[in-house]
């Protein structure tokens, strides 16, 4: 089973195989049937700063207790400023627990989450940026000329247990990568993925994990990296994805290229985007 379903239903974009999400897990607690564990950690380009600043704008979702109960599942949107020269600041814009219990809540709730996740998807108001960014551009210059096509540089580098890559040559060794709350991968686990976006030395990989047959040096058919990530549940401890007992995750993960490197130079014009955007 995957988190965005997207093997099951046509034009599965996020925010549609989010809100499906939502609506099954809810049908799964209603019937006191048990659903599956799950993290999902996004993060999108907006922006890119001459002096290497990336904006990024983020969510994260985590339900570790089997999808029993529902409200488990913590939702969080936010911000995040990252840099290859080590900068990583992350703000909040959005938190909120899924779906409560009682009809009218459930109603409620859904139409929260399907707003701001059709926020999250849109493309990024320059001319009204949400306030919990505005500080945030402010503080790092961001304006609507360091708009970035979240497809830069896709393909360029590749991440492997034993580093960086670009085409056969190393750019770092033994490159981690990390992801929010500073979390990073676990050495020695995982499996070569190419960068989604790359640009200012912060490239971007979408690793995930599904069910399947285990392979050596990976969890469960994962592709990319493997997290250590803590649950959401009070008392929950920092532990790998698979000792957690965690069946399907999607983890986007950050690396970073400090070696000196040659860049992409063209007009970045973000596309437009659509429902069924590919990831």
């Amino acid at each position: 089973m995957s988190v965005r379903f997207s093997g099951w239903f046509p034009g599965s974009g996020r925010a549609i195989a989010a809100a499906m999400a939502c609506c099954l897990l809810l049908f799964a607690s209603a019937a006191l049937a048990e659903g599956p564990s799950y993290v999902t950690i996004w993060m999108d380009p907006v922006a890119v700063h001459p002096a290497g600043q990336v904006l990024l704008r983020t969510f994260y979702r985590s339900n570790l207790s089997g999808g029993i109960p529902l409200h488990g599942s913590e939702i969080r949107f936010g911000w995040l400023v990252a840099s290859a020269q080590g900068l990583w600041k992350e703000y909040d814009h959005f938190t909120m627990r899924d779906l409560e219990s009682g009809a009218a809540g459930d109603i409620s709730q859904q139409a929260l989450f399907d707003s701001r996740m059709n926020e999250f998807e849109a493309p990024f108001d320059w001319a009204s940026p949400p306030a919990s960014v505005e500080h945030v551009l402010k503080t790092y210059t961001f304006t609507r000329a360091h708009a970035v096509n979240p497809r830069l540089g896709r393909g360029e580098v590749t991440w492997t247990q034993k580093g960086l890559y670009a085409k056969k040559k190393l750019l770092e060794r033994n490159a981690a990568q990390m992801t929010l709350g500073q979390k990073t991968s676990l050495r020695g686990a995982g499996t070569e993925i190419e960068a989604a976006f790359l640009s200012r030395g912060v490239a971007l990989f979408r690793n995930e994990g599904k069910p399947g047959p285990e392979t050596r040096g990976s969890a469960r058919g994962a592709k990319g990296a493997v997290f250590n990530l803590a649950g959401s549940e009070t008392g929950g401890r920092s532990r790998a994805i698979r000792d957690a007992g965690v069946d399907v995750w999607e983890v986007d993960g950050i690396g970073l290229v400090t070696s000196p490197q040659k860049t992409q130079k063209k007009a970045q014009k973000k596309p437009q985007r659509s429902k069924a955007r590919a990831r």
